[in-house]
């Protein structure tokens, strides 16, 4: 039975009325462009002259950057140190209109940070070259642990729901932050490594590969084994659903109770950039899911939403604007 896209944009003009708390990983993402002048007589390495350079907020600060982004009411909660890049992530958050009060900043640890080099032609298209990872050797001490369970507490009980963002930090490793941010209305699961670790959340957004790695088999081919093996993870994690984003396969949501769903991709098959597009889906779903929607129509919003940041480059986000755009163009085609 196809839903009314109707509905699907009342859903999302109501996206200012909800209060989500993102809790998780806060990464800065910084981006270097250039062109490529020769190669290095040094090693067999392109020579980039730097032209621009540009940050955005990254992994859960890029899920809050979009929450923003369509309207909604974002807090975050997350560790970053006192350091420039730290700095410039809460200053960019801030700029959003994020509420950043309970991230904490702290001494001895260092802000995630993903630096991506692209580079091409004078006036062609620019490719990433080359990512260099820096904030990895942050250690949570029990000290942080313990500050973090008691402001968490605090928060959680003004927040309608939350969203996980999981990148393999260490924040998670402490199970309290996870069964505290339980009490949340709705928990939403994006975890990058360890999603067997979130049983009892009410839904999870894993891609191809961590699905692969949480049901510890390669991905099936027939439709139907697949559709078994989705229909057991969200079992075993307890889950009321279970979106998988299969790139341009789609999307296939399980649902207790209910056959399985399979949502085709929408708007152009050109990719972009997929930087960061499972959270642009992350917080678009979440967000339907507080506002009334249920999960098929959470998913066929968050659907098109993945749909537009893929065809922008960099860690790009979704206005409530260009969602409810594409919704009136693209609605009819929808579940």
């Amino acid at each position: 039975m196809r839903k009314h896209y109707k509905k699907l944009i009342k859903t999302v003009e109501s996206f200012g009325k909800a209060k989500i708390l993102v809790l998780g990983d806060l990464v800065l993402d910084r981006f270097w462009f250039g062109t490529v002048q020769r190669i290095s007589r040094e090693a067999p390495v392109p020579i980039v002259k730097l032209a621009k350079s540009s940050i955005a907020p990254g992994c859960g600060a890029n899920c809050a950057s979009n929450l923003a982004s369509l309207g909604a009411k974002v807090v975050i909660f997350g560790v970053i140190g006192k350091d420039s890049e730290g700095d410039s992530l809460i200053k960019l958050l801030k700029k959003l209109g994020a509420e950043t009060r309970f991230v904490l900043q702290e001494k001895n640890f260092f802000t995630p940070t993903k630096t991506r080099i692209l580079a091409g032609s004078l006036h062609g298209p620019k490719q990433q070259l080359v990512r260099v990872d820096s904030g990895e050797e942050s250690v949570f001490e029990q000290r942080i642990y313990l500050k973090a369970e008691k402001i968490l507490k605090k928060v959680i009980v003004n927040v309608s729901c939350a969203i996980i963002s999981d990148y393999g930090y260490g924040l998670f490793k402490n199970k309290k932050i996870f069964e505290i941010s339980k009490m949340a209305g709705i928990t939403g699961v994006d975890s990058r490594f360890s999603l067997l670790d979130f049983k009892g959340a009410t839904t999870a957004t894993p891609n191809e590969e961590e699905f692969e790695k949480a049901i510890k088999k390669p991905l099936p081919e027939n439709l139907s084994e697949f559709e078994k093996e989705g229909e057991r993870l969200r079992a075993q994690l307890e889950l009321d659903a279970l979106l998988v984003t299969r790139g341009s396969k789609g999307m296939a949501l399980f649902e207790k109770g209910k056959k399985a769903v399979h949502i085709d991709i929408v708007g152009k098959d050109e990719v972009v950039d997929v930087t960061g597009a499972g959270d642009t889906v992350m917080a678009t779903y979440i967000l339907s899911l507080s506002t009334g929607a249920d999960f098929v129509e959470a998913a066929n919003i968050a659907n098109v939403a993945g749909g537009i940041v893929v065809q922008k480059p960099g860690t790009a986000t979704v206005s409530q604007k260009e969602l409810i755009s594409q919704l009136d163009k693209w609605g009819r085609n929808l579940l």
